[in-house]
């Protein structure tokens, strides 16, 4: 199953989120403490970027065979501002972290490990998509 259209992927973007959030108000924290709950987000955040990146095909790509393990995009230009995107996020979560006392610190600092992680796996994806187009 490969998501070519707009529409399919708002529909991805907004409905996974939107699961997300509901397992993590209404199951997640009912069950377990901050900081299990922290990781458990984190990994699934992981995973649904995953999945949409593989699953997600720009109009000119090849929607048969799986896209090189650094792609994040169809175009440089998604990439940079998805992952300038995360990298903002993740300033602010650092922000976070060093203005929170060290046993409140961990959140912010888990947060700002994946949203700099994600941000520079965009960033690297498009950079090397831009100089494939330079070539």
């Amino acid at each position: 199953m490969r998501i070519v259209t707009i529409t399919g992927k708002i529909i991805y973007v907004i409905g996974g989120y939107a699961v997300l959030l509901v397992l993590n108000v209404f199951v997640f924290q009912q069950l377990v403490n901050a900081t299990f709950d922290v990781l458990i987000v984190a990994v699934l955040n992981i995973a649904y970027v995953t999945i949409g990146v593989r699953t997600f095909r720009g109009a000119d790509e090849n929607r048969e065979d799986p896209r090189a393990w650094w792609r994040a995009t169809a175009r440089p230009a998604a990439g940079f501002w998805i992952g300038s995107g995360l990298a903002v996020a993740a300033g602010i979560s650092l922000l976070g972290a060093l203005a929170s006392k060290p046993v409140d610190a961990f959140i912010p600092t888990v947060a700002f490990l994946v949203y700099a992680a994600l941000a520079a796996f965009y960033l690297h994806s498009s950079y090397r998509l831009r100089t494939l187009d330079l070539a």
